[in-house]
């Protein structure tokens, strides 16, 4: 059976699209003061930390993206939770989201 080495990038733009969802029209103020959307957040970028490991390492070379950060960013809200700084998640959530989004769109087109 031929194995889809496309699928943890699938899984990963569906977390890219909840987070938008999550944080649609949404001020960092407001961010702050849902914890729930926090935790939401939070766990999409943990699962898309997650996916990251197990993207083939030819797949990660043809995607211009900082896949070290993206791990090390589930590694921090795995291990280190409650120190977890809010304004880097939002910032995350916010841009670095984003940019990984369009550069998997591309390699995925």
């Amino acid at each position: 059976m031929n194995k889809d080495n496309t699928a943890h990038l699938h899984l990963m733009m569906d977390s890219f699209a909840k987070i938008r969802d999550y944080i649609k029209d949404m001020s960092y103020e407001a961010f702050l003061a849902d914890s729930k959307t926090q935790s939401a957040v939070i766990m999409q970028l943990q699962v898309i930390g997650e996916l990251s490991k197990k993207v083939p390492d030819d797949i990660k070379q043809s995607i211009d993206i900082p896949w070290k950060l993206i791990i090390g960013m589930r590694d921090i809200v795995s291990h280190d939770y409650f120190n977890l700084d809010t304004k880097s998640v939002w910032d995350t959530a916010i841009k670095s989201v984003s940019e990984a989004e369009d550069e998997i769109g591309k390699y995925l087109a």
